[in-house]
């Protein structure tokens, strides 16, 4: 209930139930009660916030929620102070806030987190508390996402070239860990790689995330767009390998109904943020990963 609370002050209700809540993060092998922290007022739940040990000397602050009373907000300042508090006696020596594309806590997928951008800069509250508490700024983080319905490729000659010399094929996933297969268990991910009539080294590979259709996490009609890479030396031909990929992947998944692609970038990152713009993407969304020594 305070997760659509909090994230309904500054964007359109996340659709999260009980039920996609409980698949998400708390029927997971590595959840741990003690890293839930709720604040009450009367007995009633105001303010809830999670963190992982990322290390020994590190933890992330993954949600932070309250209410949008009065109550709720003096017993958010208390819950982030106990929460310092616990880390400290723990050892740790910094705190980041936020999930990140690279993060692998469970709330990937999960509305309205996506792939990651840390902290929405539209969620005014838990930026302006974090702030207040010390917390900086380390990085931004934008959303692009595009429409797969109707979709259009930019067509250029040296595209029109890979096309007709190129197809697409699915790669078998490289192994994860345990406590990362867990944090995905929601999740389906294909590896697409684009490769030469004749085989040999792909010449672009990408990561497609998919809701799993058993484990109703994430809508079933988005998908996100994970690691994007490519093993050409050239960097003009390593481009165009990515973005004909991506160009061919896109009306793959209007077939199978997924309407949206999404995809976080680092907002310093301006080769890939130029390349999203070529694409068609359109940026939606800016989030800050926000850092603390203790």
């Amino acid at each position: 209930m305070l997760w659509v609370i909090h994230h309904s002050i500054h964007r359109p209700a996340p659709a999260v139930t009980p039920a996609i809540w409980e698949q998400a993060i708390p029927a997971r092998h590595f959840f741990s009660p003690e890293r839930l922290l709720v604040a009450t007022w009367n007995g009633e739940p105001v303010a809830w916030c999670h963190w992982f040990l990322e290390n020994q000397r590190s933890v992330c602050l993954a949600a932070f929620c309250f209410d949008a009373s009065p109550q709720g907000e003096t017993a958010a300042v208390a819950l982030l102070t106990e929460f310092q508090r616990q880390v400290v006696s723990a050892g740790v020596v910094s705190i980041h806030a936020g999930i990140s594309p690279e993060s692998r806590w469970g709330y990937q997928g999960l509305d309205p987190i996506g792939q990651g951008i840390g902290i929405d800069v539209a969620d005014d509250r838990v930026n302006q508390l974090l702030e207040d508490a010390g917390f900086e700024e380390a990085r931004r983080i934008d959303r692009w996402e595009v429409a797969t319905i109707d979709y259009r490729p930019p067509v250029s000659r040296e595209s029109v070239l890979f096309r007709r010399g190129t197809r697409i094929e699915l790669a078998a996933m490289p192994p994860m860990t345990p406590d990362q297969a867990a944090a995905m268990f929601h999740l389906e991910i294909k590896k697409y790689q684009l490769v030469a009539p004749g085989g040999g080294t792909p010449l672009a590979t990408a990561e497609i995330w998919l809701s799993d259709p058993d484990i109703h996490v994430m809508s079933t009609n988005h998908s996100i767009l994970g690691r994007v890479d490519s093993d050409k030396s050239d960097l003009s031909a390593r481009e165009a390998a990515i973005r004909c990929l991506l160009a061919l992947i896109i009306p793959l998944l209007a077939e199978k109904q997924i309407r949206s692609l999404y995809h976080s970038v680092p907002s310093d990152s301006h080769d890939v943020a130029a390349r999203m713009a070529a694409l068609k993407f359109r940026r939606t969304a800016v989030g800050r990963l926000l850092r603390k020594s203790l």
